[in-house]
């Protein structure tokens, strides 16, 4: 399964939204287009990546990534923080589709911080 950077996005800004100081259930999270399974591995891996603090609920028999989703991280937050503004992550998208499968998650930060930047004039 591939990766999906707008996914990503979507469910951190799902998470800033719906988080109460109470672990959100990864089973309740829906959003259009996506499959339980998609936004499972995608859960997962934003946890492995240590965007989000997940507990793992995950049963034997489950077909999908199923865990308690316990709030952002700081490194989370930092991404959020970047392309939260739909301006700007059209920009990063832009320029991550110039680049395709080389489009990692530090390259993709690296340029929201390079956009955002510019637009201060700090570069």
């Amino acid at each position: 399964m591939k990766r999906d950077m707008e996914l990503v996005r979507k469910l951190l800004l799902y998470v800033e939204e719906n988080y109460t100081y109470k672990p959100l259930n990864s089973d309740s999270v829906r959003m259009d287009g996506y499959s339980d399974e998609v936004i499972g591995y995608h859960v997962k891996i934003m946890a492995d990546g240590g965007l989000i603090e997940t507990i793992d609920a995950t049963s034997t028999d489950s077909r999908t990534y199923q865990c308690f989703i316990r709030g952002i991280t700081w490194n989370g937050h930092e991404f959020l923080d970047l392309v939260r503004d739909e301006g700007v992550w059209s920009n990063v998208k832009a320029a991550l589709k110039r680049v395709g499968s080389a489009a990692s998650f530090e390259v993709a930060k690296n340029v929201a911080v390079a956009y955002v930047s510019g637009r201060l004039g700090l570069s």
